[in-house]
């Protein structure tokens, strides 16, 4: 105490040496930053009066400072949290036009061919039909491709192509598939495995009569799709009568069966399931009535052929089309 007064005592003492008994002066407004990012000048603290509100004013350039961060805050509050919607968002499937899909054809043909896809008189109309249907173009209908709702029976002789097309559109964007040859089908349910360990039977097929769950990654590819369908290759080539520890089992009078159960269930689209085959659906006889070439019909079964009917738009070549591996 006594210190503080002796340094009160000095300075009026000075005061009366200068000629004045003012106090000394204030400090000028000093600028301080906010919180925020945003400069103030404040008042000099003679003039500052505490007010129950406890705000002040701003000049107008302050007020563009603080309405400036605050666009910067809220876009980053904005940004924050569309990115945690965004990665919980699961891509959607795009849509592509028919000459998307013509150039999504050619290049997916030169990248499993190692060539452009010839286009011939003999497979003109199958190609076009084919990037209307995966375009869900509605021409398809009215050029008498058969329905979008259904999938694609692809018919012709031995070397046209059928298989090849499929194969190429197997990627396409409207849902891609499997394609499965029915040899292999059989030869899977066949399998005896080793002792212990269970192999073969129907256990074997039951990923072929749904929907295929497609392993993750590269989504793009697949068009975002979570699953993929099924494309039976070369229909009355498997030994109909396969077994599996004794038991004779039509394997795909078996699959397409459960598909079409599926379909009708509403478990699975119409569209999901596709196939090439060389047979036709009737029996072929020649001018004297001998069987020539049997059809799906006898060697199925009337209730195959019938969901065969159902499930698949036939697209058939023409008789003409070569054998394109000769």
């Amino acid at each position: 105490m006594k210190k503080a007064l002796q340094r009160v005592a000095a300075l009026s003492a000075q005061m009366q040496v200068n000629g004045t008994t003012s106090r000394p002066s204030s400090p000028s407004p000093v600028m301080r930053l906010s919180t925020g990012g945003a400069r103030f000048t404040l008042p000099a603290p003679e003039t500052f009066q505490p007010t129950d509100i406890r705000e002040l004013s701003l000049t107008d350039a302050e007020q563009g400072l603080v309405l400036a961060q605050a666009r910067k805050d809220k876009y980053t509050a904005a940004h924050e949290q569309w990115y945690r919607w965004k990665i919980t968002q699961q891509e959607q499937p795009q849509a592509f036009t028919f000459e998307q899909i013509g150039a999504w054809f050619q290049a997916e043909a030169r990248r499993r061919l190692g060539r452009d896809f010839v286009i011939d008189e003999a497979n003109r109309r199958i190609v076009r039909l084919l990037c209307l249907y995966f375009a869900e173009d509605p021409r398809f209908e009215s050029e008498g491709g058969g329905r979008l709702d259904k999938g694609l029976l692809l018919r012709g002789g031995v070397g046209c192509g059928k298989t090849t097309l499929l194969t190429i559109f197997s990627h396409n964007p409207r849902l891609p598939f499997l394609v499965k040859p029915c040899r292999e089908l059989v030869g899977e349910y066949t399998e005896q495995g080793l002792p212990g360990q269970p192999a073969g039977g129907e256990d074997a097929l039951a990923i072929y009569t749904k929907l295929i769950p497609r392993m993750k990654g590269n989504d793009a590819a697949y068009n975002y799709r979570p699953d993929i369908g099924l494309a039976l290759d070369d229909i009355g080539t498997e030994d109909w009568t396969a077994r599996h520890f004794g038991r004779q089992l039509s394997v795909v009078e078996h699959v397409l069966g459960y598909r079409d159960d599926a379909v009708v269930a509403g478990d699975m689209p119409r569209w999901a399931t596709h196939a090439t085959t060389n047979l036709p659906f009737d029996d072929v006889h020649d001018a004297q009535g001998q069987l020539v070439l049997r059809g799906i019909g006898h060697t199925y079964g009337a209730r195959v052929r019938s969901r065969m009917r159902g499930l698949f738009n036939v697209l058939t070549f023409p008789e003409t089309a070569p054998d394109r591996r000769a």
